[in-house]
């Protein structure tokens, strides 16, 4: 296993290894490089969507994928531009207004009771040019704020609402059935890790507002920290080659897409794992 880093703060690349016949030990490495850098790119795996399943397995329980998802119902999300007759659709097309709405900088799945701790990303057809993922490491955003913003920003709570994040790309974009499934939920402002007790700032573009600071307060804060964490600085920016398998931690990293021919075909699959130690809770909307 050959390992080497991606940013000077976290990322690392992994050559000379197989995913799906991975020994114990390599199974150990992959997780403990996971919880350390955040971010791992293994190159080259062709695998099957089962394969992929499996692989996912060894971080934790696997998410079932929502309703308006590509994938509904499996432990799949297929992220594509190609629709079931094999077409590219068009950009007024829900598949392609999804993938506008993921090239905003977001945590998957913050919008859940349990949101995501670890997702896997496979690469089965990529663009020529373009379509790169970005990646933050929110630790090292925490690190460098001011200490006055730290300390605030430690015991704050957010409300992240799916509905909010589809909305700046079209506000009738969520079903009813989204809508219901997904009400808005309150997620801390910083995470700590429960291994190596390392915190990260925790926020993206599913953060409607921060909980008991009034709307310009709040506004003016989100501003601030969108503006600070995607300095360049702190970015790590993926160009993608077919079957490049990608795992982040959702706990610590931001990610986003970046934009590409949408006349190209663009096919990629990802499995996640929620996170069980972390659990949510309900806004309460009558109070």
């Amino acid at each position: 296993m050959l390992i080497k880093k991606l940013h000077d703060n976290f990322g690392v690349s992994i050559q000379n290894v197989t995913v799906n016949s991975l020994s114990s030990n390599d199974k150990k490495k992959i997780i403990d490089l996971f919880e350390e850098y955040s971010l791992v790119v293994i190159k080259k795996q062709i695998i099957t969507e089962q394969e992929q399943i499996n692989f996912t397995k060894m971080f934790g329980e696997l998410e079932t994928t929502k309703p308006g998802t590509l994938g509904t119902n499996s432990n799949l999300v297929i992220l594509t531009n190609i629709d079931l007759n094999g077409n590219i659709v068009d950009t007024s097309h829900k598949q392609s207004k999804n993938d506008r709405a993921n090239q905003q900088w977001h945590s998957d799945s913050s919008f859940k009771i349990k949101p995501a701790q670890a997702s896997i990303l496979s690469g089965k057809q990529v663009p020529s040019e373009g379509g790169n993922t970005e990646f933050v490491s929110m630790r090292e955003v925490y690190k460098n704020l001011r200490k006055d913003i730290k300390e605030k920003v430690l015991n704050l709570e957010a409300i992240h609402h799916f509905a909010h994040s589809r909305s700046k790309i079209d506000i009738k974009m969520v079903s009813q059935i989204e809508f219901k499934k997904f009400p808005p939920v309150i997620q801390p402002m910083v995470k700590t890790n429960p291994k190596n007790k390392k915190r990260a700032l925790y926020f993206g573009s599913h953060t409607a507002y921060i909980k008991d600071l009034p709307k310009k307060e709040s506004e003016d804060l989100l501003n601030y920290l969108k503006k600070f964490s995607s300095q360049e600085k702190f970015i790590y920016s993926h160009k993608w080659e077919q079957n490049d398998l990608l795992i982040w931690d959702n706990r610590s990293i931001l990610h986003r897409g970046t934009y590409y021919n949408p006349k190209e075909p663009r096919y990629l699959l990802r499995t996640t794992v929620q996170d069980n130690l972390s659990k949510a809770k309900y806004l309460n909307l009558d109070n």
